[in-house]
This record gives structure tokens, C-alpha cells and sequence, in this order.
């Protein structure tokens, strides 16, 4: 479901990855371990499509990244160690337009918003300004958020910054039922309980 082939990214002078094979089968969670620095934020962005490799291949469920990226991108969900989110929407609101972003029907995109609000317990705060959730909140939402298209691939950077002991096995049974379900599941982290 992820191959990568000789994958490399320069800087400049500084290669931050150098030559990373590795491939991921579907249903499998991977975790990236490695110390800050380590090139796991670059290798995650260039397999979310938003930083080109320097040299060698990614393919995503078959299809190669620098051919065809706005498709593939449609297969994956994505949540970066510092999202951005827009503050002056209300959570629903926030939602409803990413859905409409992934091409999702409005139907659809009520429904998966729903069930999706419920299993991270964010009912609540469905109607409140992004701005006045908390961290922890904010996270739940993001990864709801990078669930709603029900994508083949789920990359994650530095899944657990912030969350609290039980959001955070939360978010590891989550996590093991998607893989249960086929969802391929690429995470980076510097925690080796993680």
C-alpha cells in the first residue's frame, strides 16, 4: 500500500533522508521511531505529497506520487504535528467544508460528521468556535478530520503531543481498528512508548 524506492530529500547541503526503501502492506501499522531531526517529518511530508523528494519513488496503493498526486492525495488522511485549523468556524463548520474539500456528498458528509463526533466525544463542542477548544480537543478534531474521506493510507506526525493518558489509548484502539478495517496507518514519533 506504500512502497518507497531510494527515497531521498536534500536541503541544501544537508540530506535530511538518505535512501529510505521500505514498503507498508495494507491493514499494517507502521511507526517511524527515531530522535527529533531524524528526517520523520520529511518522510512523512513527502508522503503526504507536500514536500518532493530530492530523488527516488513513492507509491501510494499503486499509483506513483509524482504522476498523479491530487488522486492519490484523495487516499490519504493526514495529521501533522502542528495542524492548522480555522479558528473562526465553529467544528462542524470546519468539518462540513474539508468534507466538501474531499468531493464528499452532504449526506455523506452528516453522517460521517456525526458518527465521527460521537467516537471522539467531541458532541459537545460541535457548535463552539475552534478557538476556544482546548489542545486535547483540537487533536480530536484533526483526527476526525483526517478520518471523514475514509482514506486507504492515515499518516500521523507525532500522534500523541498533548493528549492525556486516556485520550491517548483513545487514540491507539482507534487506531488498531482502523488497521483492522484495511486503513494502512504510517505514524512518526521520538516516544518509544508510543
Amino acid at each position: 500500500n506504500i512502497e518507497c524506492c531510494n527515497l531521498t530529500k536534500n536541503f541544501n547541503d544537508f540530506v535530511a533522508v538518505d535512501q529510505l526503501t521500505l514498503k507498508i502492506h495494507a491493514g499494517e501499522l507502521y511507526a517511524f521511531l527515531g530522535p527529533n531531526g531524524a528526517g520523520k517529518t520529511t518522510t512523512i511530508r513527502m508522503l503526504a505529497g507536500l514536500v518532493k523528494p530530492t530523488s527516488g519513488q513513492i507509491i501510494i496503493c499503486g499509483e506513483d506520487l509524482a504522476r498523479d498526486t491530487a488522486e492519490v492525495k484523495k487516499w490519504t488522511g493526514f495529521i501533522p504535528d502542528q495542524p492548522y485549523l480555522y479558528e473562526k468556524l465553529t467544528a462542524r463548520e470546519f468539518i462540513d467544508i474539508m468534507g466538501q474539500l474531499y468531493g464528499m456528498d452532504r449526506a455523506l458528509i452528516r453522517d460521517q460528521s456525526h458518527r465521527l463526533f460521537q467516537e471522539f466525544d467531541l458532541m459537545r463542542i460541535q457548535n463552539q468556535l475552534i478557538e476556544s477548544l482546548s489542545h486535547g480537543m483540537k487533536r480530536r478534531l484533526i483526527f476526525a478530520l483526517a478520518i471523514l474521506h475514509r482514506p486507504k493510507i492515515l499518516l500521523i506526525d507525532e500522534p500523541m503531543v498533548g493528549l492525556d493518558p486516556k485520550s491517548t489509548r483513545k487514540f491507539k484502539d482507534k487506531l488498531k481498528h482502523l488497521c483492522q478495517e484495511g486503513m494502512t496507518v504510517f505514524l512518526s514519533t521520538h516516544s518509544l512508548s508510543v
